[in-house]
């Protein structure tokens, strides 16, 4: 009994909550770290003086953020464990939006059209490498698994199916899913609207 509970403790924290990365700590590597911001450890955050998280957003674990050419989340953002903001270009999530676990955004691709060689093995001066940006508007939703390719522009409120891949610019407020991504119907707005003006009020 006592062998099992010695062996209990030692995995303590495979068993138990998560913990956080002090504020202090945050706001001293991040480029910007607002009020109440939640990052778990176990994260990684690359380029760290390019990453600026906004008031209440909440990052978990395992977690990859690469700055590349600045990442900037909005308030009450919420990166789920597994998701990964990657490929050295820019990319701005604005306030209230949710990104699903497992969830890739993608802001930087190799080119296979023959310009030069793909992945970072090969010397810079030799690759073909595209970088871009992703902007993702305020209340906007990526649910499981998403795929968000370079360049591209998810609009205020929209909502993307799980397993959904965003090769081009979605409209504000309309819920998209299948392969090709197609808009299938309209989300509320209004309860959504007042619902962050409440909380912001606060």
């Amino acid at each position: 009994m006592v062998e099992a509970q010695h062996n209990g403790n030692a995995y303590q924290d495979v068993f138990g909550e998560g913990e956080l990365v002090p504020l202090a700590v945050l706001r001293l590597r991040l480029a910007a770290c607002g009020e109440g911001v939640k990052v778990y450890r176990g994260v990684r955050l690359v380029g760290a003086d390019r990453i600026r998280v906004g008031d209440f957003s909440q990052i978990d674990e395992g977690v990859h953020v690469f700055g590349g050419g600045g990442v900037d989340l909005g308030r009450h953002v919420h990166l789920a464990f597994g998701s990964s903001i990657s490929g050295g270009g820019c990319c701005r999530i604005g306030d209230f939006v949710g990104v699903g676990a497992g969830v890739r955004i993608l802001t930087g691709t190799d080119l296979a059209d023959g310009s030069g060689l793909t992945n970072p093995t090969a010397p810079a001066g030799l690759r073909s490498v595209q970088r871009d940006s992703v902007q993702i508007g305020d209340h906007a939703v990526l649910f499981t698994g998403v795929i968000v390719l370079p360049g591209v522009t998810v609009g205020e409120g929209a909502v993307v199916a799980a397993g959904s891949v965003v090769h081009r610019d979605l409209k504000p407020w309309l819920v998209h899913a299948g392969h090709p991504l197609v808009a299938v119907k309209e989300r509320p707005r209004a309860t959504v609207l007042r619902y962050a003006a409440e909380l912001s009020g606060r």
